[in-house]
């Protein structure tokens, strides 16, 4: 998938996610989202490659919004998705996380 479409997908991804409209945002989206993201491709996000996907404007703003850094954000944001707390990110932990907001 080209950088731009990536991009756009995660952008709608986020959006949808953070506005709380999650049950708008079918599997197959989120599975995809989390295909474009792992970068290295063995089935996990790590936190680099969770850290290369955001775009910087809406990070920086759902800090200050939070009244966090963009770091403190980031990594709250991260262990947010990871259910299990090993340190990646599955696609199902992305499900679970986008269904529970």
């Amino acid at each position: 998938m080209k950088k731009t479409q990536q991009k756009i997908i995660f952008t709608i991804f986020a959006t949808l996610l953070l506005n709380g409209c999650t049950a708008l945002i079918p599997n197959s989206m989120i599975k995809a989202a989390h295909q474009d993201m792992d970068t290295n491709n063995d089935g996990y996000i790590d936190y680099n490659e969770y850290l290369k996907s955001g775009s910087k404007e809406d990070i920086a703003k759902e800090a200050k919004e939070r009244g966090m850094t963009k770091k403190e954000y980031l990594k709250w944001d991260f262990n947010r998705a990871d259910g299990n707390k090993d340190g990646k990110i599955t696609a199902q932990e992305l499900i679970n996380m986008a269904k529970e907001e």
